[in-house]
């Protein structure tokens, strides 16, 4: 199984949208899927890429980066969302 703790999500470019955090398990990679809770619902999103990310202060965090659909910033932290081949049923997404 592979699991993603999101810390933190924002828009990189006018296309492109941000997860930032942890791989907790697993492995993550381009192409992979993984949800995400808003409002009583789920956003499906598939990685177009992963990205290292570097914080002020040298902490460095793994970025999940997907196509942008107008999310806002913050969508998603504190959540810890199962990543999946894409096609592969999800078991669920845990908090």
């Amino acid at each position: 199984m592979n699991k993603f703790a999101i810390e933190d999500s924002f828009r990189l470019e006018p296309d492109r949208f941000v997860f930032a955090g942890r791989i907790v398990e697993g492995r993550v990679g381009s192409g992979m899927v993984f949800e995400v809770p808003e409002a009583g619902h789920r956003w499906q999103l598939t990685v177009r890429a992963v990205e290292f990310i570097l914080k002020k202060g040298g902490t460095e965090l793994t970025g999940l980066v997907v196509q942008d659909a107008g999310y806002l910033p913050g969508l998603g932290a504190g959540w810890t969302a199962e990543v999946h081949e894409h096609g592969a049923q999800p078991s669920g997404l845990s908090q």
